[in-house]
């Protein structure tokens, strides 16, 4: 079944409205989830996964959309905890600013999943990608087209500790560049909130700033590198080296345009299918430790948390068929627009 075919049969099943929270009666069986946000289409994705894997386990999805809202995020995690929550995955917002919200639901006895970005705190399960390899495979992508010249590094919102493992994993592949001064780091910014609007507005500032001298751009996620994609088609810089993450439809399409040269693909779904599976498993009794398929992720403090962390895949023009086999994107919606040199896939 295609990623498409499942988003619309599991959206029959899911009990929650994005921006609200649902509370079905049978509170001691629900899977709860404070996201925070839905503006990025890969979220849907994942909540698709997570609901995938309740199905048939007798719990019920509640979720709570936090809209990009730090301060409202601690407040849908109370209602959610009020609500009742057999368990509770919490994508964060800002990751310092949760951990009371945390406390509140480890006090309840609650097991917690920080759910795609790392809190530092003990006592709850991690489930994410590699992120030091997300970054790692990121450059590598890039410095395959571009190993010198001025870059531009657009990341994200500054008060997520995540970007700090992508920045690391960046770094192992561009420092020796930068130390031997092929790479010239003309613009480093971080974007609120990561949103594409902020991105193209900042790098059209830092187009202006360096008179159009960028030749390429290593922007940490799709919906970003789409608003710098937008300031570099208004100055007729379309295809200088861009980089991006989560395998973002439209920036797949820009990949097989010549527009975009990486994204990193995190499969969503099965990030979701991992944490609903999880979830089940702690609202059934299992501890952190007896969780299936755990690792162990140390946080920034040095704190070693229970983890899972799936492998990331790095896509390029060469191999875009494995997100059509996959059925992440069709082929038509790859390929749309591709009118010169197609890649293998849109042959």
């Amino acid at each position: 079944m295609s990623i498409v075919s499942r988003l619309c049969t599991i959206a029959v099943f899911t009990s929650a409205t994005f921006g609200a929270t649902t509370l079905p009666s049978a509170a001691e069986d629900n899977i709860c989830v404070s996201w925070r946000h839905f503006q990025e289409e890969r979220w849907r994705i994942d909540e698709a996964g997570i609901n995938e894997a309740l199905e048939g386990t007798g719990h019920t999805y509640v979720s709570a959309d936090a809209q990009g809202d730090p301060q409202k995020q601690p407040s849908d995690i109370e209602g959610l905890i009020a609500g009742g929550c057999a368990a509770l995955i919490i994508l964060a917002q800002d990751s310092l600013a949760i951990v009371p919200a945390i406390e509140a639901a480890q006090a309840s006895g609650i097991p917690v999943i920080a759910y795609d970005v790392p809190v530092d705190i003990a006592d709850i399960i991690f489930i994410s990608f590699d992120n030091v390899r997300v970054g790692r495979v990121m450059a590598e992508g890039m410095v395959k087209v571009k190993q010198d010249g001025n870059w531009a590094l657009i990341e994200g919102d500054s008060s997520m500790a995540i970007i700090n493992l992508f920045r690391d994993g960046q770094m192992e592949v561009l420092q020796p560049l930068i130390d031997s001064g092929k790479i010239n780091v003309v613009a480093q910014q971080n974007i609120q909130n990561w949103k594409p609007d902020v991105a193209q507005s900042t790098m059209e500032q830092i187009l202006t700033a360096n008179n159009n001298e960028v030749d390429a751009v290593l922007s940490m996620n799709d919906g970003m590198a789409g608003g710098v994609a937008a300031a570099l088609e208004s100055q007729g810089m379309i295809g200088i080296p861009l980089s991006g993450q989560d395998g973002d439809i439209a920036a797949l399409n820009r990949i097989a345009k010549g527009e975009q040269t990486v994204t990193v693909w995190k499969n969503a779904h099965d990030l979701g299918v991992a944490a609903g599976k999880a979830a089940a498993e702690l609202a059934g009794g299992k501890s952190l430790l007896e969780v299936s398929g755990n690792n162990t992720f140390k946080t920034p403090s040095g704190v070693d948390q229970p983890a899972i962390l799936l492998t990331p895949i790095g896509i390029m023009k060469d191999n875009l068929n494995l997100v059509v086999d996959a059925g992440w994107i069709t082929k038509e919606k790859l390929c749309d627009g591709v009118d010169e040199d197609p890649p293998p896939a849109c042959q």
